[in-house]
């Protein structure tokens, strides 16, 4: 079932950044968009968690990390996705991600003990160096408001990083209906406000068909199904290891971006791509290795 679960994940997490375009690129608002897509599916793992855990309502841990991933994750995090994706490419923000597992990788070296081997430094060394190549492409090629866009979502990540190895750390045994829901309940609130300030309330909401259609599957696929998934994995499998997801979602992505909206990236964009996928494939080769030493230990 695990393994099940984690190529559903990639797939679905593979078409979210396109979602996301579309529904930007039918006039929904950065912040009210992704602030109505968890406030949908906190509206409906809420009631469910209540029946399904009840006792986590009572828990302070299970609040606190509700409340971490809430703010940092599905708040700040996804808030700066948003908007970053209304300058860059669906497949460009997608491929910035990938280096979303070295950046938990350090992380997790320091507050869980997840020991980085000279193999794993050097595969860090590799993926940040096609980041910068990427970034470089993608400011050459495709403009500085590209540039910016890459720049945010790489905010995005190294905020995010924090809040999964929390969960990997102290929520073993909070429920994942509970931390999801409450942790999108929190982060749709956030949004909501930010909303405000940037003044996207004071704008009418296009309701028409791509924008509904966007949020809906946003909701109920890319928020309650994925992150079902990926929380219930990510108590069973290494921190690590659950980042690499990133691996398989950008070609994913760089796939659907190129049918459904004719997206071209530039040489020099795709072969830093090229690299930061490379180097996450080379540390994961490296983490299997280490794993199988430990179990002949």
């Amino acid at each position: 079932m695990a393994v099940v679960g984690y190529i559903l994940l990639c797939l679905i997490w593979g078409s979210t950044w396109l979602a996301i375009k579309l529904g930007l690129d039918a006039g929904m608002p950065p912040l009210l968009g992704a602030s109505l897509r968890f406030a949908i599916a906190a509206a409906l793992l809420l009631p469910a968690a209540r029946v399904m855990a009840p006792g986590s309502f009572r828990d302070r841990t299970a609040w606190r990390l509700a409340l971490l991933v809430g703010l940092l994750s599905f708040g700040f995090g996804y808030g700066a996705t948003y908007v970053a994706a209304m300058w860059i490419p669906s497949s460009l923000g997608s491929l910035t991600f990938g280096f979303f597992p070295f950046w938990v990788a350090v992380l997790a070296h320091f507050l869980l003990g997840e020991r980085l081997t000279l193999a794993k430094l050097l595969a860090i060394v590799l993926g940040f160096s096609g980041l910068a190549l990427l970034s470089y492409g993608s400011l050459r090629e495709l403009g500085p408001d590209t540039a910016l866009g890459v720049a945010i979502v790489t905010c995005s990540v190294l905020v995010q990083g924090y809040p999964q190895v929390m969960i990997k750390r102290d929520g073993k045994d909070v429920p994942t209906v509970f931390l999801s829901g409450a942790g999108m309940l929190v982060g749709s609130l956030v949004l909501l406000v930010v909303a405000g300030i940037a003044g996207e309330w004071s704008r009418p909401f296009p309701w028409n068909s791509t924008v509904v259609l966007s949020i809906a599957y946003l909701a109920l696929m890319g928020s309650i199904v994925t992150f079902m998934i990926y929380y219930g994995l990510l108590k069973r499998l290494s921190a690590t290891l659950m980042a690499l997801v990133a691996l398989i979602t950008p070609p994913i992505a760089v796939i659907l971006g190129s049918i459904y909206r004719n997206e071209q990236l530039g040489t020099l964009t795709l072969t830093g791509g090229a690299i930061v996928l490379t180097g996450v494939g080379l540390f994961q080769l490296e983490e299997r290795r280490v794993a199988r030493l430990r179990r002949r230990a």
